[in-house]
């Protein structure tokens, strides 16, 4: 739980987790245009998130897409719906 919420601390590879939830595959190209990152730094995030077993990688062609892990789903759901509730709340006080 420690390395998950270590991974998601970073403000970046949060943005990945999410994005990945609501799209479903992207790719490192896809990453990079919406995140507005360099595909190097893009590729670090994902390396990262991969190696704590967070998210998969799937090759199609010359393509490389990486999905939530199936198993990682529910920690990263909870996570996300959390940091949703947060957000909302705040934003009924502002």
């Amino acid at each position: 739980m420690a390395q998950i919420l270590d991974l998601a601390g970073n403000e970046n590879r949060l943005k990945i987790i999410y994005l990945l939830r609501e799209e479903n595959n992207l790719c490192v190209c896809d990453l990079s245009d919406i995140l507005s990152m360099s595909i190097p730094a893009v590729s670090q995030h994902l390396r990262k998130l991969k190696d704590a077993q967070l998210i998969q990688a799937k090759k199609v062609g010359q393509t490389v897409f990486y999905s939530l892990r199936e198993d990682s789903t529910d920690i990263l759901h909870l996570l996300l719906g959390h940091l949703t509730t947060l957000q909302n709340a705040h934003a009924l006080v502002a």
